[in-house]
């Protein structure tokens, strides 16, 4: 079976699937100015598609496959179809080349992961499991985070959240939030506070320091995400004194 014939039946299947009711629900996720086309498939309805479709092709298809698969289904309006393809590739891990990044610039860039939820899916699906098979493509992640285009910049930071749980590019982590203070999207400002709050989980205290340092240069909603997992009592405190010095540099 070619990719061109499973994404035919892929359509068909999200078609029987497709719940107006789901769609009205999961559209109050985005922003207003966001065009997001969505059909109602819950995430495990996407997923048990996948693995449906994924049982006639395993014996058969390649990574090259699954890539072509994914491509084709990156092209399709509807937000589902094209999880539905970031869901199957995943699948093909295993096999995964480090070229695949440029695939995965190439969607953002033409707008096929054109939402935060597309775009953290391919992020933390793909991006991130190719960081920790080629590590090398941390600096190509970073520079990522300097592009103009939200989508990629916001990419560029979430492929490190996996990595930064587990204790893996600190120093590129903290690194990339402090560089990316002035930036003026609110979807940056939560990307990175969500990064540093789970690079505090191996390191706390050096999440606390660089707050502390960092903190009144820092847009609040970095911080505040930041700190979400600190005791009350530590998070008053970085709050207040992220505060108090980011007041005294407006008065000065």
């Amino acid at each position: 079976m070619t990719p061109q014939q499973l994404a035919r039946q892929a359509r068909a299947a999200m078609k029987v699937a497709a719940d107006p009711q789901v769609a009205a629900s999961q559209r109050r996720f985005f922003k207003p100015w966001e065009k997001v086309y969505v059909c109602g498939i819950s995430t495990p309805g996407v997923r048990r598609i996948a693995r449906e479709l994924h049982q006639q092709i395993r014996q058969t298809w390649t990574y090259a496959n699954a890539v072509s698969f994914c491509d084709i289904l990156m092209h399709d309006r509807y937000i589902e179809a094209r999880s539905l393809g970031l869901t199957l590739l995943i699948r093909y891990q295993r096999h995964f080349q480090a070229t695949l990044a440029a695939d995965a610039k190439r969607w953002l860039l033409a707008s096929r992961c054109d939402n935060w939820a597309l775009t953290d899916a391919l992020s933390m699906q793909i991006l991130s499991p190719l960081l920790e098979q080629f590590p090398p493509l941390a600096k190509e992640y970073a520079a990522w985070t300097t592009s103009p285009n939200l989508w990629v910049r916001r990419a560029g930071v979430v492929a490190f959240v996996k990595p930064a749980r587990k204790g893996a590019h600190l120093d590129t982590v903290y690194r990339l939030a402090a560089a990316l203070a002035g930036d003026q999207e609110d979807l940056m400002h939560k990307a990175s506070g969500w990064l540093l709050r789970e690079a505090g989980k191996t390191d706390p205290r050096r999440l606390e320091q660089f707050l502390l340092a960092q903190g009144p240069t820092l847009p609040r909603t970095t911080v505040r995400y930041a700190i979400e997992r600190f005791p009350e009592t530590r998070r008053r405190k970085i709050l207040a004194r992220t505060l108090a010095g980011s007041l005294s540099r407006t008065s000065s």
